[in-house]
């Protein structure tokens, strides 16, 4: 018989040994403790196995910059749930304006979802850098840029009655959408707008809504005079 194979032997001797003697003290745990014990005992060796779990040192490719899944790029809400892909189990790092706000793990299909981000009023650039297990930075993702405002855009109009079903509509807005009782009004150069509009025989008031590029709204009603 050969020194491997008597190597081999007490390896496979000590590690049925072992077996046995955990299958005795499982059942031990069972008679004494009941289910509930056994099930803190799985859950304590598969954490501490999970723990003991070596990092790949020969891994030297670091991960490929993060990718943001933002469906919008202005908002009127500061408090906002950032989304994104990364390389599976991969550090996300996050950061806002050149400032860290927090960092999250890549799930399994590379998803991410770091909530409760608060951006700044007005121009928010966003910047997200991954690294793995075995410690690989990868390059800094492409910036992305999200307006925040709360603020309701400027609007000041004029009307003057030029007929008794037409009426004539100018003024000035920072919005970036414009209607009168539900009809589109075309913003110009510098915000300004005019347009005469024909009426309806029971339209006695126009409702003019702005809109800005956040979706915050200025409401003003106008009542209209005979001419």
């Amino acid at each position: 018989m050969s020194r491997l194979t008597r190597l081999e032997e007490r390896r496979n001797s000590r590690r049925a040994v072992i077996l046995i003697l955990g299958t005795i003290i499982l059942l031990a745990l069972a008679v004494f403790g009941g289910i509930p014990v056994l099930v803190k005992m799985a859950i304590f060796w598969g954490d501490l196995k999970a723990s003991k779990m070596p990092v790949d040192k020969t891994d030297l490719i670091p991960p490929p910059p993060p990718s943001f899944s933002l469906p919008y790029d202005a908002t009127n809400s500061a408090r906002q749930t950032i989304s994104g892909s990364s390389e599976a189990g991969s550090t996300v790092y996050l950061t806002l304006n050149g400032e860290s706000v927090g960092n999250v793990m890549a799930k399994d299909d590379g998803t991410f979802v770091l909530g409760d981000v608060t951006l700044k009023s007005g121009d928010n650039a966003l910047v997200a850098v991954a690294m793995d297990p075995a410690g690989n930075k990868g390059n800094a993702s492409a910036e992305v840029d999200v307006y925040y405002s709360n603020k309701p855009p400027e609007l000041t109009v004029e009307t003057s009655m030029v007929a008794n079903n037409k009426v004539e509509i100018k003024g000035t807005t920072n919005g970036v959408g414009l209607t009168v009782n539900e009809r589109r009004i075309i913003i110009g150069q510098n915000g300004k707008f005019a347009t005469t509009i024909n009426l309806n025989p029971d339209e006695k008031t126009l409702l003019f809504v702005a809109v800005d590029r956040a979706g915050n709204q200025t409401r003003q009603e106008v009542t209209l005079s005979t001419p």
